[in-house]
């Protein structure tokens, strides 16, 4: 039986975010997989670096690439090496440049991190007879990007992108849902008796993000004493009872289980989804940092000294989102499948699954649509997030089209999948909307809350199933689908502003990277995403319009 073998990647936007954010990580895997007496091998830690650093100056990419080498050296990764088989690897792209005014295109970063994972493992396959079965640990941002920069929160888009896009999900023997990357590798024989000589590996794979801590009072300051000085005084108790524990014979009694105490250590939650990583090491922190010559100023040496990122790290692992396990076969007595048009092959997969598209056109379209092919007229992850972007393909789909009807979707990083459909297209100019605008939520159980307003609301659609559930509503609230382009926000409703609390049914703002969604009188609504005030980070969205004319 071949054994696992354990893959941990690490993926950063910029030389220095290694030394500056995720030491505490890299030291505790360097420490675990050397205690690993599964493999007789160095520890197996890789680095994607997405950019250069060259933000000031194009002459500054070579530089700063020198100093991550010699940082990642310092802190026991495998430097430059002269071979595309490199533990640490620092793309020099002029899609994915260094700054805060860059976009960074997530189908970009995804085939990026798929390509490297190719690599990877073809290396493996190189260097042992037997395939083992490879677990691919991938380490990022979080969509906080832990300083709020740009590049990193793009950096965990994409990397959120290539999770659901490329990745597809299957349930194990325990249920739980495990996320599997497959890959095609092309046999270096020759193809015989007609037969292709390429074979698939699955690959298991898990994302884990760095935990951003948005309070600077405690990031820099409270940290050491609501986190730092308990933690060390329990240590210091654990080694004085350890201690004693040898003086009364225990090295005599247990000598084979005598484990070191140390207080820099990796502690997993009971279901391992989250890891709390413990560095007491700033002098190490401060050389890597120092490699970085050409950064290291002096607001970056003290955020070392007393940034909680130098001493703590706590990941947990992204959720997997179920509608990603395979569908099964579809019922005889289904509705017909939604009809798409044709995109590039290259182009992300849809938000929706078809069976949703299903459910939403069965419960919101109207029946003079339902056989229309869908359009996606802009897609977050294939056309940016810019505003000029989005305003560029609506104008252009209006012009084609006239004032039709749209469904707008939306993907939060949390899975969540909320939208909109409007009967006018959105314009600069608020417009009311008609009896078939509305507002929908998917549930877990793959079925769609629907909000219309309407006392005979068209409420809960079950894919597969055109049974509706009533709920209630106020006849005649003032509805309207609003593009607003200098404020740079897409909203749907107002309310009437009659109860406290009342506000956007739903509305993207902030070049789409976030929204809220609130209590809306206009569609009888409540906020369609859970906790957090109504306020979520968007991973992605899409807007489709149905063609006239396709059959």
């Amino acid at each position: 039986m071949t054994a696992d073998q354990d893959i941990w990647l690490l993926i950063t936007a910029h030389p220095d975010d290694e030394s500056m954010f995720f030491t505490p990580t890299l030291r505790n895997l360097i420490h675990l997989d050397s205690k690993n007496e599964r493999h007789n091998q160095k520890p197996n830690i890789q680095l994607l670096c997405l950019s250069n650093g060259d933000y000031r100056d194009v002459s500054d990419g070579p530089v700063r690439t020198k100093e991550l080498y010699k940082a990642c050296s310092l802190i026991g990764i495998d430097g430059h090496k002269t071979s595309d088989t490199a533990s640490v690897i620092v793309l020099d792209d002029d899609r994915l440049k260094d700054g805060p005014n860059e976009v960074w295109n997530s189908d970009l970063i995804a085939n990026t991190v798929l390509e490297h994972i190719q690599t990877i493992l073809s290396s493996i396959q190189k260097q042992q007879s037997t395939q083992p079965q490879l677990n691919i640990n991938i380490i990022t941002f979080d969509q906080g990007g832990v300083s709020g920069h740009p590049n990193h929160v793009d950096a965990f888009r994409g990397i959120t992108h290539f999770l659901h896009e490329k990745c597809h999900v299957v349930r194990g023997d325990d249920e739980k849902l495990l996320t599997r990357l497959k890959l095609t590798q092309q046999a270096s024989s020759t193809v015989t008796n007609g037969q292709d000589s390429s074979n698939h590996t699955e690959i298991n794979l898990r994302v884990l993000a760095l935990k951003t801590i948005s309070n600077p009072l405690h990031k820099y300051f409270l940290w050491i004493f609501v986190e730092l000085l308990p933690a060390l005084l329990i240590w210091l108790l654990q080694v004085l009872l350890y201690t004693i524990y040898l003086l009364l014979g225990g090295f005599l009694l247990n000598k084979n289980n005598i484990r070191s105490k140390s207080f820099s250590r990796m502690i997993p939650t009971s279901d391992g989804k989250q890891l709390r990583c413990r560095l007491f090491d700033p002098v190490l922190v401060w050389m890597a940092m120092a490699a970085h010559s050409s950064q290291f100023v002096w607001y970056r040496r003290l955020s070392v000294l007393f940034s909680r990122y130098t001493y703590l790290n706590d990941l947990y692992e992204l959720e997997i989102d179920p509608s990603l396990l395979s569908e099964e076969e579809e019922d005889e007595d289904a509705f017909p499948p939604v009809k798409t048009i044709q995109e590039d092959t290259s182009s992300p997969k849809f938000l929706l699954s078809n069976g949703q598209m299903v459910a939403l056109r069965e419960a919101v379209l109207p029946i003079g649509l339902h056989h229309r092919p869908w359009k996606r007229i802009y897609s977050l992850s294939r056309d940016g997030d810019s505003f000029v972007s989005f305003e560029k393909h609506i104008t252009n789909w209006n012009a084609k089209f006239g004032d039709s009807s749209t469904l707008l979707v939306v993907k939060t990083t949390k899975g969540e999948v909320i939208g909109g459909y409007a009967d006018a297209i959105a314009t600069s100019s608020p417009r009311p909307g008609t009896a078939r605008s509305c507002l929908f939520r998917a549930e877990k159980d793959d079925t769609f809350t629907v909000y219309d307003g309407k006392q005979n609301s068209l409420g809960t659609f079950f894919e597969g199933s055109p049974h509706r559930m009533k709920s209630g509503g106020i006849e005649g609230s003032s509805k309207k689908i609003l593009l607003d382009s200098t404020r740079r926000i897409i909203a749907f409703g107002g309310g009437l502003g009659m109860k406290s609390g009342d506000g956007f049914g739903l509305c993207l703002e902030d070049g789409f990277a976030r929204g809220t969604t609130a209590r809306c009188e206009a569609f009888c609504n409540e906020p369609l995403v859970e906790g957090n005030g109504g306020v979520f980070d968007v991973l992605d969205v899409e807007v489709y319009g149905f063609v006239f004319g396709q059959f």
